[in-house]
């Protein structure tokens, strides 16, 4: 521990008698961080949630659905009144100043030490529009509220790690993005969506999505706007389950890793277009959690601190604040460079704002082909039930040849099972899920064929700074990851939280599994046979073999009874919804 913090309060002590405002708090890592905070900060006074109401559900209603979740069921037990620290305030992010009613604000401007927010849409694909009122504009309401609150301790804005993905090295800092965000947000009033959509891969550049684009125009307008408040930027790696803390392999959706690594367990993703050299950056959403409380105990104790600022030339892609600083006019003047003066090459670097980078890749690094490994041993360990093929995945790095091995190893199969289905009087599904599944890979392409690296000095100051017993209460140590145990707990939550899969099923399911992969062997026998009589059919001994060979699949399909594949699984409806 740090001697500059050895006298200060542990995390769980400067949260006693703090009230918190979250955005986002109904996501994943929005609910994470309130089932966290309540139960190792159990002296918290009170959480007031931002949450959006839905047409069917209101704010309250969506509080309550939220906390019956199984993962609050731990925290149940230990604070059975748990309930009576939280508080839903009705807000739509994509209105001015959310929408909050004079009531509620004054609650959150009065009360709140501590300002969370997490909120954003996760959809890489996401409408530009959309994309930028929720991941840019909302953090500009954000800072309004902020300066107004009397008592602000600390802001914590949740980033991503891939804001700058357009780079490979990624410091702590904040970069300018090469567009006035300012002047694009007025002209997006006027446009249409379609003009937008037509704009957008101008807008994008080098960019793969508007998530990290409008991630970064946030990051900005922090830097641009943020002066003067204590506030932090964490920047989360890819998102997984939950490790141990409070259950696990917690997971609630088919975002990111947790889609492929479903779609992989059942069968249905069979080819991947990755560099396996690369690495792919999982971080456990347990240790995101973590990190974010203790970015926010560090940003409170060392909160309104006086940022520093020098005077540079400009520097491509360098951390700017563009503000005007009186110390440095005077200097220029001076020096008689008047004509510099609040120009683009006077930079103010932002020196204060701590930037904390939550990735695993720092420090206990694992590439594709060892996450390949990992995937294969889980799910032959722990299969899902009612798997479609034997999970088996063919890499590349040829765009061409994942292609053909995507046409022959997905869609063939899918049409011959949906004509199954047709046949037996059922409603074909395989094909448009197929389909979905390479959309969804299509859009993780980008991350699975690249690699990046993350300065770390702010999060191992951080550790520095925490005391033993809080580094094992608040672990966010990626050192202390055991990839192959994660991999199978992330695995079995899937299969019981996701899935609603029951864990006794496992004998089942690896007999279920056994005969896909005696399937596929005889899939491959018959591919040979089927090219073997396109190439020689005029030969009786063909002819023979190829009648003998239908005879036996027609026996084979009546004993395998292809339709059970369908029985009791909820993952069509879920992944189409």
């Amino acid at each position: 521990m740090s001697e500059s913090f050895q006298n200060r309060p542990t995390i769980p002590e400067y949260f006693d008698g703090k009230t918190i405002a979250i955005t986002g708090g109904t996501g994943f890592i929005g609910h994470c961080l309130v089932e966290k905070l309540l139960r190792s900060c159990p002296d918290v006074k009170k959480i007031y949630l931002l949450i959006r109401r839905k047409k069917d559900l209101s704010s309250e209603d969506r509080l309550k659905k939220l906390t019956d979740l199984i993962v609050f069921d731990k925290l149940r037990e230990e604070q059975p009144n748990f309930l009576s620290k939280l508080e839903a305030i009705p807000c739509d992010l994509e209105q001015p100043g959310f929408d909050i009613c004079d009531d509620d604000m004054n609650k959150i401007l009065d009360t709140v030490q501590i300002f969370i927010h997490c909120a954003a849409t996760l959809r890489f694909n996401e409408h530009l529009r959309l994309s930028y009122q929720v991941n840019t504009g909302a953090v500009r309401a954000v800072l309004q509220i902020c300066r107004k609150i009397k008592s602000l301790e600390a802001l914590v804005h949740i980033s991503t790690a891939y804001s700058y993905c357009n780079q490979t090295e990624i410091n702590e800092e904040v970069y300018k993005t090469g567009w006035d965000f300012d002047k694009l947000h007025d002209s997006m009033q006027w446009m249409t969506d379609d003009m937008i959509t037509k704009l957008t891969p101008d807008i994008l550049k080098d960019r793969p999505n508007t998530y990290t684009l409008t991630k970064a125009f946030g990051e900005e307008v922090i830097v641009n706007e943020g002066k003067g408040l204590p506030l932090c930027i964490v920047r989360p790696s890819i998102v997984g389950a939950t490790y141990h803390d409070p259950i696990p392999g917690w997971c609630t959706n088919y975002n990111g890793s947790t889609g492929l690594l479903i779609a992989y367990g059942k069968g249905l993703l069979r080819s991947l277009m990755v560099d396996i050299t690369k690495s792919l950056d999982i971080i456990p959403s347990d240790f995101v959690v973590s990190g974010i409380i203790a970015a926010a105990w560090k940003t409170g104790l060392t909160r309104r601190q006086e940022a520093v600022c020098e005077i540079s030339p400009l520097i491509s892609r360098s951390p700017v604040l563009k503000r005007s600083c009186p110390s440095c006019d005077k200097e220029l003047q001076s020096l008689g460079k008047v004509d510099m003066i609040e120009s683009e090459e006077v930079m103010l670097r932002r020196k204060t704002l701590p930037i904390y980078h939550l990735v695993a890749g720092s420090t206990n690094p694992v590439t594709l082909a060892q996450w390949h490994v990992v995937m294969r041993r889980t799910f032959t360990d722990y299969p899902l039930d009612y798997a479609f093929h034997f999970p088996a995945l063919r890499l590349t790095t040829n765009k061409h040849v994942y292609w053909v091995l995507s046409f022959l190893r997905e869609y063939i199969p899918a049409y011959v099972f949906d004509a199954s289905l047709i046949l037996l009087g059922r409603k074909p599904k395989l094909l448009r899920l197929t389909q979905r599944i390479s959309d969804m890979v299509g859009v993780l392409q980008f991350f699975l064929m690249n690699e990046w690296r993350w300065e770390g000095t702010s999060v191992a100051k951080l550790q520095a700074e925490m005391t033993k017993e809080d580094k094992k209460r608040f672990n966010f140590d990626a050192r202390t990851i055991d990839w192959l145990q994660y991999m199978q707990h992330y695995g079995r939550g899937a299969k019981k939280y996701l899935m609603k899969e029951t864990l006794q099923g496992y004998p089942a399911a690896r007999r279920h599994l056994q005969r896909l992969r005696i399937l596929g062997y005889f899939m491959q026998c018959a591919l040979f046979l089927i090219t073997w009589r396109l190439l020689v059919s005029k030969t009786g001994f063909a002819k023979n073999l190829w009648h003998l060979f239908m005879s036996l699949w027609f026996k084979f399909l009546g004993f395998f009874q292809i339709s059970s594949t369908m029985h009791g699984s909820s993952f069509f409806s879920r992944i189409l919804s």
